[in-house]
């Protein structure tokens, strides 16, 4: 598993990569909290796919830096 995450001061928002060995299909997890309470997903790998793909294009419409970065 591997867990990538910044602390913030409104929050924490923390990403997991659940095993490709463990069974079944691999899954993201995101996990975030902030003042408002705390939230997560489980995605699919290529739900992952989706929502990377969106974020990219509401960077892009916010022209917003790191667009095109992986």
């Amino acid at each position: 598993m591997l867990r990538v995450g910044e602390k913030r001061a409104s929050g924490l928002i923390v990403t997991y990569l659940i095993s490709a060995e463990t069974p079944g299909a691999p899954l993201v997890c995101v996990h975030a909290s902030c003042r408002a309470g705390n939230a997560w997903a489980e995605l699919s790998l290529p739900e992952a796919a989706e929502l990377v793909a969106q974020l990219r294009g509401l960077l892009a419409q916010a022209g917003g830096q790191g667009a095109g970065d992986e």
